[in-house]
């Protein structure tokens, strides 16, 4: 069966997490219709599903995040308060220690979400599902794409949710893959004809093992979340605590350079307990356990450079962890989904011309600075795997640990500093004259 639709009037995206529903989100301004289709069925609570395994991990909505997805759909934060999420001032709610200390702390405006990702993601389905234009179709596979005469034309699925597998064919004007990090993209590409993206993957060999627990009756904490950053190559072991809804929290261990913290329960309180800073255990240990401990090691950061390829079909455009994937112990995932929404948006924006490869363009540039702070990160540890770092790289991080000593006494360096990890600035802000200058007395 086909579905038919008027030339220019239908969109479908691939993949139901939070790229693709924020795709489907912005094509609604801009296409007669959207077909949003996804392999799992998706609930209709904040609940986990078996797409996002992830879920069952701390997750944070950074400042950039939370204001792009405001931004297209309003009352999303409202929903989330109304539904037990935490506003946590990112400056003064947080006790980050830094290897060099913990930084400052005091009132901002720099705010983020504690909420856990089923219910963040809940948040923008049900916002996005309720859109008149936008129809989710459950429990499909998009298997093939569907080119001729160098356009997309549509995909073929494989739909599962009735009583017997049936394949079909939809016709559409654009199609969006945000099927994550197992994307069919470069395989459709291949067998239409066309080159396949390069990569680029950098392995830290990271891991993290997560709970969810409730403090102690009596516990009343002078922050409300913790998080002790890893200092490798001396320190290869750090932690979390992150607030959700329900009053609950996420604690999660943290391990590089594979040394991956454990899900066995003794081995996991005694991770907890090599820690240097001994609260993280002293909280777990008090807490009341309501979740098994969940591991991943699933941590490389991956980039498939679409920006580069010198032919592609019109039609076709590629986002989320399809494109670029991070290590997700930075807690970047989200927000940058949010950004490449944002990017989608302005290049619509700007006209139909050229669209694929525009828009491949200013996903790159907008992916370009979590990637660099995440694999610049990853590159501390030994054991890290993929292009050899320059020398550039060894003296950022020598640079950058400076300025992460002057952000545990100096407000404005801290604030500085948070905002480019929140994704509001640009790490050049980083970098001005009085700041080099600063930087380079302490190096002394």
């Amino acid at each position: 069966m086909t579905v038919s639709t008027r030339p220019g009037s239908h969109a479908v995206v691939a993949g139901g997490s939070m790229a693709g529903l924020l795709a489907a989100c912005v094509l609604a301004d801009h296409y007669d219709r959207v077909t949003l289709l996804e392999r799992d069925r998706l609930p209709d609570a904040a609940e986990p599903r078996k797409g996002t395994p992830q879920a069952r991990h701390i997750h944070v909505l950074l400042a950039a995040g939370r204001r792009v997805i405001e931004g297209l759909l309003p009352g999303f934060t409202a929903d989330l308060f109304a539904a037990g999420a935490i506003d946590v001032d990112t400056l003064a709610d947080i006790e980050w220690i830094s290897p060099a200390g913990p930084g400052v702390r005091f009132a901002s405006d720099l705010r983020m979400l504690g909420a856990s990702r089923p219910l963040i993601e809940w948040g923008v389905r049900r916002r996005v599902l309720a859109h008149p234009k936008i129809h989710a179709r459950t429990e499909v596979d998009v298997e093939a794409l569907r080119v001729a005469d160098g356009r997309v034309v549509g995909v073929e699925i494989e739909d599962r949710s009735g009583s017997s597998r049936t394949t079909e064919a939809i016709d559409a004007d654009l199609v969006v893959d945000a099927t994550g990090r197992a994307s069919k993209a470069p395989r459709w590409l291949e067998a239409a004809g066309y080159p396949v993206p390069r990569e680029t993957v950098i392995n830290g060999f990271l891991g993290y093992a997560t709970r969810t627990v409730r403090a102690p009756a009596n516990w009343a904490g002078e922050w409300k979340g913790f998080y002790l950053q890893t200092a490798p190559p001396r320190c290869r072991r750090g932690g979390l605590i992150a607030p959700i809804e329900g009053g609950r929290y996420m604690v999660g261990l943290i391990g590089g350079g594979k040394d991956y913290p454990p899900t066995d329960e003794a081995e996991y309180v005694a991770f907890a307990r090599s820690l240097p800073d001994p609260r993280l255990a002293a909280f777990l240990e008090a807490s009341e356990p309501l979740t098994p401990i969940v591991g991943t090691k699933t941590s490389e950061n991956r980039i498939r450079h679409y920006e580069e390829l010198p032919r592609r079909p019109a039609g076709l455009l590629v986002t989320g962890d399809a494109v670029c994937a991070f290590n997700p112990v930075y807690g970047q995932g989200m927000s940058t989904a949010a950004l490449g929404a944002d990017a989608l948006d302005r290049c619509l924006r700007a006209g139909r011309t050229n669209l694929e490869g525009r828009f491949q363009k200013e996903l790159a540039r907008s992916n370009a600075r979590p990637w660099l702070m995440a694999t610049g990160e990853d590159y501390r540890y030994a054991e890290a795997e993929g292009p050899k770092p320059g020398w550039t790289t060894r003296l950022a991080h020598g640079y950058l640990d400076r300025v992460i000593a002057l952000a545990t006494k100096d407000r404005g360096v801290r604030r500085k500093f948070m905002e480019v990890l929140h994704l509001i600035r640009s790490p050049n802000c980083l970098f001005t004259p009085d700041l080099l200058v600063r930087a380079a007395l302490t190096w002394a």
